[in-house]
């Protein structure tokens, strides 16, 4: 079962060869920073197919734009997967695909995964998917890494060293991915992605829903907790005002304090 925000499409391979080759880089074992193949199969025609699931989440800069300003082990957490992937594919350990920018997304767990298309492959249903912005794999995990750091703040020590790193890794050169991903690593410690909660989730009013339906029926329970929410919230009617619960506690001991040692002189 397909979550809300994910899909699947189904591309068809130009070379049988690069195809198994790119599937192969997905199943001995599985990276949970690469779009996962869903089905291998072939059409009436023999061609053969195969199915690609994109996570759930939003794209990179999506995601960026909903967390602010990332810290820096936040941008360490983010950027580091996708260099790993840059530099195994720039190993020839990994086979890669091409991607957009938008195609590295943010899952719901937190982690960066490349939803690429297999080397050469086209979509079996036309017009499924936009060529705009389409680049190798290993361009567009620099990209996506670019993005990121950027967002830190530049005045943070590491941010010189990154954007000199980075600069450095646009050829492709092994070498230079592997400069670029010590110098992210030692950045600072990694930190989890944190999602803000959505706006109302600890408030006490209720959400109104767009569709009219019966009135609420209003129980004498429902009018207790009312009323006694309101006076926690808003303090006891006194007066023309309202008097803080807690001043109200206050003055009532101390009225019963009177009136104990009152009856106790009293009654010596």
């Amino acid at each position: 079962m397909l979550q809300d925000d994910e899909r699947t499409t189904w591309w068809a391979a130009a070379s049988e060869g690069d195809l198994f080759g790119w599937v192969a880089t997905r199943c001995a074992p599985p990276d949970r920073h690469l779009g996962p193949v869903r089905a291998v199969g072939r059409t009436g025609t023999g061609t053969l197919v195969v199915e690609l699931l994109r996570p759930a989440g939003p794209s990179i800069t999506a995601a960026l734009d909903r967390l602010g300003t990332p810290s820096v082990g936040v941008a360490v957490t983010l950027t580091t997967p996708l260099l790993d992937l840059a530099v195994a594919a720039s190993r020839g350990a990994v086979v890669l695909g091409c991607a957009r920018l938008d195609d590295v997304v943010v899952d719901d767990s937190g982690a960066v995964v490349l939803c690429d298309r297999p080397p050469g492959a086209v979509p079996l249903v036309v017009g499924s998917s936009a060529d705009a912005g389409l680049v190798e794999g290993v361009t567009a995990l620099l990209l996506a890494v670019r993005i990121v750091c950027e967002r830190v703040d530049p005045r943070e020590p590491c941010r010189p060293l990154i954007d000199a790193a980075i600069v450095d890794a646009r050829s492709g050169d092994p070498d230079a991915l592997e400069r670029l991903r010590a110098t992210v690593r030692t950045a600072g410690a990694p930190r989890p992605v944190r999602w803000d909660p959505p706006a109302g989730v600890f408030s006490f009013d209720e959400v109104g829903s767009s569709a009219p339906g019966p009135e609420p029926t209003v129980t004498a329970v429902d009018a207790v907790i009312t009323r006694v929410r309101s006076v926690v919230e808003r303090g006891v009617p006194l007066g023309g005002r309202r008097v803080p619960v807690r001043q109200v506690g206050v003055g009532v001991v101390v009225a019963v304090g009177v009136v104990v040692s009152a009856v106790t002189a009293l009654g010596g």
